[in-house]
């Protein structure tokens, strides 16, 4: 399986050790936060994930996948996409993404995930891939709905790293 996908202005590939400090910077920023807050992560502890992450790639199924890939932007680091088991929602296979502030509002993570979504339908053979979104995330929602993943209800759901249920929105993107 083809783990580096190249786009008109982007690369994504997996993450590797020399990513950490980057990524845990962006991690970090506010904007994320808010909405991922599991990924208030150390630096120590984001290196760790990282290296967790690499057995996970070559592991990666229908049934079980687990595969974070670095968007890169002429080599440097601007974002993260996902692909990954919610044990939340049923253990479907979701989507999930975060960019750095500096590098928002330019399209980069809407061509990241299209490109990461059309690699898991296929790589991984789903019938499906899932994304959830807080009902007032408003560019999250663009995001997918670009993405031609389609709103089909509303959840409420204790996401990772928070404490009470929240309503989302429940999309699909089908593979046919």
């Amino acid at each position: 399986m083809n783990f580096t996908i190249h786009t008109p202005r982007l690369m994504l590939r997996p993450l590797q050790p020399e990513d950490a400090p980057a990524l845990h910077s962006i991690a970090n920023q506010p904007h994320i936060l808010k909405w991922m807050p599991d990924w208030a992560l150390s630096p120590a502890k984001t290196k760790r994930l990282i290296e967790a992450m690499a057995a996970h790639y070559r592991a990666a199924t229908k049934d079980d996948a687990w595969v974070l890939f670095a968007v890169l932007l002429q080599g440097a680091l601007i974002g993260v996409v996902g692909i990954g088991n919610k044990k939340e929602v049923d253990n479907e296979i979701e989507i999930a993404y975060f960019i750095s502030a500096d590098h928002a509002g330019r399209g980069y993570i809407t061509e990241a995930a299209k490109a990461a979504a059309r690699w898991a339908l296929d790589s991984l053979q789903l019938e499906y891939l899932i994304a959830i979104v807080e009902i007032d995330n408003d560019p999250s929602q663009r995001i997918v709905e670009k993405c031609g993943f389609q709103k089909l209800e509303t959840r409420r759901i204790l996401n990772a790293g928070e404490t009470e249920e929240k309503p989302f929105y429940y999309y699909r993107l089908y593979r046919a």
